[in-house]
């Protein structure tokens, strides 16, 4: 079950992009067409041909489509795997942590610069003496303040869609109010606590301290998200 959670949270926030693997990596690279991709929050499932073989490959959101090529690492492969998102099992799936784009001018090199170039998109130019604070934020607020709203603790009104228990000594909760862009990655919030007592499908209200550009290492990078987070179910 641990490793199951901790796969789905590298999925959302810790794979690496690139535009072409090294030549000494190239061997541990497979490289597939797209035939058919599923979205689920935070990441995708792609059914890709190799040669004739087909597959699923289990990636973070990127910015990939039906009929591109992509390379993909494949040491971590799952069997008789069990999407309750998709609400099927898959007989395999491989979770890539290393994905190979096809090459565009625009493409970043890394899901910090994926999230960064997205995000900041959508921050207002609103300077700290306009701003005013409020009781409650909406998500996509949240990510368009992220910089006013930096070190300050605040209060959302949402539903729990995700909860990946006990990776690196936290809670991770992905909350969502029907607010922000899914293409722009701001329809989603990520509060952690060192024990959450809520659920999937939980109306809540939530309060944390915000964070912003959060490295964790490893690629674990959010641009913004919220810590020491407090729950209150909404009965």
């Amino acid at each position: 079950m641990f490793f199951k959670m901790l796969l789905s949270l590298m999925l959302i926030s810790a794979v690496t992009l690139y535009a072409q693997p090294k030549s000494q990596e190239r061997s541990q690279v497979k490289y597939g067409k797209i035939l058919e991709k599923k979205e689920v929050m935070g990441y995708d499932y792609l059914k890709v041909d190799e040669n004739g073989t087909q597959r699923w490959v289990a990636i973070a959101k990127a910015p990939v489509k039906v009929g591109d090529t992509i390379g993909y690492d494949t040491r971590t492969v799952m069997r008789d795997f069990k999407s309750k998102s998709l609400g099927r099992t898959f007989k395999e799936v491989v979770f890539a942590n290393e994905v190979y784009l096809p090459k565009r001018s625009s493409t970043p090199s890394s899901m910090k610069e994926v999230l960064s170039e997205k995000i900041e998109a959508v921050e207002t130019e609103v300077s700290e003496k306009d701003f005013k604070p409020k009781p409650f934020y909406t998500v996509e607020e949240v990510h368009r303040y992220r910089k006013l709203l930096n070190g300050k603790r605040i209060s959302v009104k949402a539903k729990v869609y995700k909860v990946s228990r006990g990776i690196m000594k936290r809670d991770w909760v992905h909350l969502g109010d029907g607010t922000g862009d899914e293409k722009r990655l701001t329809d989603d919030l990520v509060f952690t606590a060192d024990s959450a007592n809520v659920k999937a499908g939980d109306e809540v209200t939530a309060k944390a301290t915000i964070v912003v550009d959060k490295d964790f290492g490893y690629g674990y990078f959010y641009k913004v998200m919220g810590e020491n987070a407090v729950f209150t179910v909404v009965k």
